[in-house]
């Protein structure tokens, strides 16, 4: 496309400049006094909640005699159970485990019930609660990283957070020896995990499933106009297609995807940026390499779909105005012929009986002209908070929900095309997989051996690229061009506004002059 020409600024929605909350922080960087400020003044108001929350009252008397010396799997000996589980005799605080909530309510209740009869089996008492609860209107890494500081965390977390910040603050137990021995069992974990878990040689969190996340589409419309959606790997492609099945006046849109300032938003930008060979970091992490021709040609292109008459038909009233749920919204009510969503799209419409999810395909991200394929699943993965009452009690109820393939079956088949596996071993194992076509579909971006995460590809996560994240960079360049403004000018604006929080977390930044 070419280089777009300055026109006069149009107002933007809110949703592209407005958003809240933050990322997550990952290395131990040395910090400016400045940067600690910042990522600081989030964390105060919930530190000081903590410190104020009465601390639990040890569990009466004491539990003796409470364990089974060998736990038993058709027959044979878990390995490392009995390990595992022998040095704990005595509870003083019941073990205390958090959830994070999801749609399906038989995968909800599968897992309160295996954590609850093997808690009861070794006679230890149990606090077993939802994440959303326990946290209220705090962030969740900030209520948990203020529980540790305070004396009082959890034992137990299955959560979608990331490690990094809870990493940076010293709040995790590792949990190495263990993934290690489920590897072992069940094949390595898929690499975009071993990005998100394994820092400084250690396992932070054993990852225990993959959240299905890419596009869906309208498996009859689609059909109808003789479009092999599958063959389509570029978004230029894909784009030309979803333009020829759009109907307008019939409130049939062929683009469901914004770039608001909302995590949809953002993972499409960050595929078109990285699909076109631009990133924001070099693979030290030390130095910002955003402003490139690379770059410009894709932020251009971002451009061009929301603002050049050729394409406004196949957007939706509003596009720039959408939330996450905006497109769910849509395309349940039959406007969409095609979207980008996590698997909580399709399990909306599976849950609600909807009669689309019987036509609803999907379909795996697309990519760029420099690179095509590039994927990497998000995962929930439970973590050990350090300084909790009962770690020991913690990995054995760990090691006892992962030990055998039936159960990560159920976990399957309570969460049907969402719940995918973590550990690429399984994938062969599972006697539920090879039932629901939509589950193998994603066996693609699950097992990708790059695992690129765009955002930060093709550097490591960090605190730097947290905060750039957190102050909306990304979508303020993107903005500056959707107002008529320059591509390559809003790239240098990104850059520079990026090195000096480079500068800030005590990294260069840019190299010197001489070195280039």
């Amino acid at each position: 496309m070419k280089p777009r020409a300055k026109t006069a600024p149009k107002p933007l929605p809110s949703s592209l400049t407005e958003r809240s909350g933050s990322s997550n922080m990952a290395s131990h960087a040395r910090l400016s006094r400045r940067a600690l400020l910042r990522l600081a003044a989030i964390a105060v108001t919930s530190l000081a909640a903590a410190a104020c929350q009465m601390r639990l009252p040890p569990f009466g008397k004491v539990v003796e005699d409470l364990l089974k010396t060998t736990l038993v799997t058709k027959g044979q000996a878990v390995p490392g159970a009995k390990e595992a589980i022998k040095a704990i005799s005595s509870l003083a605080r019941p073990v205390w485990v958090l959830l994070q909530k999801e749609l399906f309510s038989a995968y909800n209740l599968y897992l309160r019930e295996q954590i609850s009869n093997f808690c009861k089996e070794q006679n230890w008492p149990l606090n077993l609660s939802y994440l959303s609860d326990y946290v209220g209107a705090v962030r969740p890494t900030d209520k948990l990283i203020a529980a540790v500081r305070a004396g009082n965390p959890p034992d137990l977390i299955l959560s979608t957070l990331k490690v990094s910040a809870l990493y940076q603050s010293k709040s995790l137990q590792p949990v190495t020896e263990l993934v290690t021995e489920i590897q072992a069992q069940w094949g390595p974990a898929a690499r975009r995990l071993v990005r998100d878990y394994y820092i400084a040689q250690e396992w932070w969190a054993a990852p225990f499933f993959q959240r299905s996340d890419g596009g869906w589409y309208r498996i009859d419309i689609w059909e109808k106009a003789g479009i092999d959606i599958q063959a389509l790997r570029t978004y230029p492609e894909l784009l030309e297609a979803c333009l020829s099945l759009s109907k307008p006046e019939k409130e049939l849109y062929g683009w469901g995807v914004t770039i608001s300032r909302c995590d949809n938003g953002d993972a499409f930008i960050d595929r078109v940026i990285t699909g076109w060979g631009g990133h924001w970091q070099d693979e030290t992490g030390q130095y910002v390499t955003i402003a490139s021709p690379e770059t410009i040609e894709a932020l251009n292109w971002l451009a061009d779909i929301y603002t050049h008459p050729r394409w406004q038909k196949m957007l939706p009233p509003d596009v720039l105005s959408w939330t996450d749920i905006s497109n769910n919204d849509a395309y349940l009510a039959g406007k969409l012929a095609y979207t980008q969503n996590g698997g909580g799209l399709y399990a909306e419409a599976l849950l609600n009986e909807h009669p689309l999810a019987e036509v609803t395909g999907f379909h795996p991200l697309a990519g760029g002209p420099k690179l095509k394929e590039f994927h990497g699943l998000n995962a929930s993965a439970w973590m050990i908070l350090r300084g909790c009452a009962n770690p020991d009690a913690a990995l054995s109820l760990m090691r006892h929900l992962m030990r055998s393939p039936e159960q990560f079956d159920a976990v399957f088949a309570a969460a049907p095309g969402f719940a995918l596996p973590a550990y690429l071993g399984l994938w062969d194992r599972s006697t539920y997989l090879p039932t629901n076509p939509l589950a193998l579909q994603q066996k693609l971006p699950a097992t990708d051996p790059m695992g690129i995460i765009p955002w930060f590809h093709p550097g490591p996560t960090s605190p730097a690229m947290a905060l750039a994240n957190a102050m909306g960079i990304r979508n303020e360049m993107v903005n500056t061009v959707l107002k008529g403004g320059l591509a390559a000018e809003a790239v240098q604006t990104a850059h520079q506004r990026l090195v000096e929080i480079f500068t800030e977390f005590g990294l260069p930044g840019e190299r010197d002059s001489s070195s280039r």
